[in-house]
C-alpha cells in the first residue's frame, strides 16, 4: 500500500482574517514498505499533512491516494472505517479514552479494525508487554505517567497490523532510553508488515534512526 498526494493544499479560514495556507504540496509520494522521517518548523504543516493521509481531515484541493483509493473524495464515514483497517496513528497529545483502562484502549482499535475479540485481546496484551507495560494492563490514563500514556497509544496505533503507520512526534515524551526502544519498536513491527512508516519530528536524536529524513520545505511549492 502506497501514498501519492497530488496538488494537495490545505488552507484555513478565520473571520475577520486573510485566508492562511498551511500545506501546499504539488506531489508526494511514499512508496510501500518505506521507513520516512519528515522534519520541519513548529507550524509548517506536518501534523495537518499526516491528518490528511489519515483522512481525518480532507484537504482544500487535490487527491490524497492510499491503496489505489483516493480518500478526499471518501465520505467521512467511509475515511473512517478506511483508517480504522489500515492505518495506524501516534498521535502527539495521545487521544486515549480517560474511562478505560491501557488494555481496553488498545483493543477497542482492534474491534474498530475488525479484529475478533480474542484475537485483538491476544495482540494488544502481545504489544503493551513489548512497550514494557504488563504490570499496567488495568491502569486507566489519569493513572499513568505522560510516557506510559504515550506507549499505550503506540501499541494502539499497531494493534491492526496497519499497513501505513503515522507517528506525530511520538518520542516527544519519553526521555532518551524508551525512546529510542520506541523507535525500534515501530520500525520493527512495519519491517515485520512490510507497512509504511511516517514519522514527523524537529528532534535531531530521532532523525538519525532513520537512513530516509526530507524536509517538509523540500517538498512544498
Amino acid at each position: 500500500m502506497a501514498i501519492e498526494l497530488k496538488d494537495v493544499t490545505k488552507t484555513w479560514s478565520v473571520p475577520g482574517q486573510p485566508d492562511r495556507t498551511i500545506l501546499d504540496l504539488p506531489s508526494f509520494v511514499v512508496e510501500e514498505g518505506r521507513r520516512l522521517c519528515l522534519v520541519g518548523h513548529s507550524g509548517a504543516g506536518k501534523t495537518t499533512l499526516l491528518n490528511i493521509i489519515a483522512g481525518i481531515v480532507a484537504p482544500t484541493t487535490g487527491e490524497v491516494i492510499v491503496g489505489g483509493q483516493n480518500i478526499a473524495a471518501l465520505a467521512e464515514s467511509r475515511r473512517d472505517k478506511f483508517r480504522a483497517q489500515n492505518i495506524g496513528y501516534v498521535f502527539q497529545t495521545f487521544n486515549l479514552l480517560q474511562g478505560l483502562s491501557a488494555l481496553e484502549n488498545v483493543q477497542l482499535a482492534a474491534t474498530f479494525s475488525g479484529m475478533p475479540p480474542s484475537s485483538g485481546k491476544s495482540r494488544a496484551l502481545e504489544l503493551l508487554k513489548r512497550v514494557g507495560l504488563e504490570h499496567r494492563l488495568q491502569a486507566k490514563p489519569s493513572r499513568m505517567s505522560v510516557g506510559e500514556q504515550q506507549r499505550v497509544a503506540i501499541a494502539r496505533a499497531l494493534v491492526n497490523k496497519p499497513q501505513i503507520v503515522l507517528a506525530d512526534e511520538p518520542t516527544a515524551n519519553l526521555d532518551r532510553e524508551n525512546g529510542g526502544e520506541v523507535l525500534e519498536l515501530l520500525k520493527e513491527t512495519t519491517i515485520e508488515e512490510h507497512s509504511i512508516l511516517l514519522l514527523v519530528t524537529h528532534d535531531l536524536e530521532v532523525q538519525r534512526h532513520f537512513e530516509d529524513v526530507r524536509h517538509l520545505q523540500e517538498i512544498s511549492a
